[in-house]
């Protein structure tokens, strides 16, 4: 096993990279919205049922995330160094962490339904169908977290090709089995929302089957999880200490979104469709920008191991260069033509009239996102992730929520969006300055 992003064209790297990666988040995204669009059929009663459960998915992919980022970390820096017989070691632990984690939120996730979504402000009335969903959806956690953890091990040996054509295949499964699971096919009921959550694990079932296979047959990188108990938890520990501070950045996320849609959900049941229709559709633009720093953990982490921190400023430069130059696209594009995108995905004219305004408010200042993510995917692949966590703690609790709350009783829904784009520019900015700090400190003879 060879650190081969030490050597060579950064962007060539770069783009070989995060054009994989894009491609693969673009299909995980159209695995969303061709949910949001069958859902959207049923009625905007069923719309608004599963926008309420946005945040559980972001929690669930917040664990699987800060264990893929302590897997990157570790696993990166160990080739760059030389150091290829921690690799191994450092997968398979990473994977028997996260499945035992991903048991427990199924537990949890199964006696907790009706509780938390009365808490997140769900009508009782919607609870039977919001139940109906999740029931089925956490069964499917560990088909979700187990290939997210193995994808991120892969993308650390800067191999993004096979990650991406994964999830291709589980988005190409879910526009398959969408229609047949929801709306029934020959002998197959109509299963309504269960069908969609039962689509979903069809799908992830194949992205498991996929990563552990690549990983045992083509990388060889998977051993015996049976080792000495002190070693194990020795080991863990290792991870957890990247993990935890990651974890804990990315749930700030799923909090956030919990307390906005129960901002949202004061507004009404068609705020809150239109709420979740424009942020699916917002995470469509946000793919490049999704790749581009994914681009940077692999690339970074071997550099830094290598300590060819010159090859990590340029590829810095460039990340945020042309995530800004995207976005700047993306948002004349949505100036015109927001009402007619949203309008695919469900023509009720106050739906339409919700999710165009979130658009237009949002796009421009997802440029401030892209330079924060930037950052934090820099910092987390050298196992700085505290560094990630406090940036995101400033961006949303500090910043988003308050204002959300503030502007939310003054202006309606659309305050709460314009506290969005406020706390977008002001995290790239914050994100910049912890980005600038740590270049400062890369010891200059090591720059080449």
């Amino acid at each position: 096993m060879k650190a081969r992003l030490t050597q060579g064209d950064i962007a060539n790297h770069l783009v070989s990279l995060a054009g994989p990666m894009i491609f693969g988040v673009f299909s995980i995204i159209i695995f969303n919205l061709v949910d949001t669009y069958y859902i959207g059929k049923l009625g905007h009663r069923e719309l608004a049922a599963v926008a309420f459960t946005f945040p559980i998915p972001l929690i669930v992919g917040a664990v699987a995330f800060g264990i893929g980022i302590a897997a990157t970390s570790f696993v990166s820096m160990a080739l760059g160094s030389g150091r290829s017989d921690e690799v191994s070691r450092y997968a398979t632990d990473s994977l028997s962490l996260v499945l035992i984690l991903g048991i427990i939120l199924v537990i949890i996730g199964e006696l907790t339904i009706e509780p938390l979504f009365l808490f997140m402000g769900a009508p009782k009335d919607l609870i039977p169908m919001i139940a109906e969903y999740m029931r089925v959806w956490y069964l499917s956690i560990p088909l979700i977290v187990i290939p997210m953890t193995g994808n991120s091990v892969i993308r650390a040996m800067g191999n993004t090709k096979f990650p991406a054509m994964v999830m291709a295949v589980a988005g190409l499964c879910n526009f398959i089995f969408d229609p047949i699971f929801i709306f029934g096919l020959g002998p197959i009921p109509a299963m309504g929302l269960k069908g969609a959550a039962l689509a979903t694990a069809a799908s992830r079932f194949f992205t498991l089957i996929a990563a552990l296979y690549v990983l045992k047959i083509k990388y060889n990188v998977l051993t015996t999880p049976f080792i000495p108990l002190r070693t194990l938890l020795d080991n863990w520990r290792k991870i957890t200490q990247v993990a935890f501070p990651a974890f804990l950045n990315n749930l700030v996320n799923p909090i956030a979104m919990f307390v906005l849609t129960k901002l949202v959900a004061s507004h009404g049941e068609i705020v809150v469709a239109g709420f979740g229709v424009g942020t699916r559709i917002e995470a469509l633009f946000a793919i490049v920008l999704i790749g581009i720093a994914a681009s940077l953990s692999p690339f970074v982490g071997q550099n830094y191991g290598a300590k060819k921190y010159g090859r990590i400023k340029v590829a810095l430069v460039m990340a945020n260069k042309y995530s800004s130059l995207w976005i700047f696209i993306c948002g004349i594009l949505m100036m015109f033509f927001s009402e007619n995108l949203v309008s695919i995905f469900n023509d009720n004219p106050k739906v339409i009239e919700v999710a165009s305004t979130y658009l237009k408010i949002m796009i421009f200042s997802i440029i401030g996102l892209a330079l924060m993510q930037n950052s934090v995917a820099t910092h987390n692949s050298i196992g700085k992730s505290k560094i990630s966590l406090v940036i995101n703690i400033l961006r949303i609790l500090v910043i988003h929520i308050p204002l959300a709350i503030v502007l939310g009783n003054i202006y309606s829904y659309e305050g709460i969006y314009w506290a969005g784009f406020i706390a977008n520019i002001l995290g790239g900015l914050i994100g910049s300055v912890f980005l600038i700090k740590l270049i400062r400190k890369f010891p200059k003879e090591d720059e080449s």
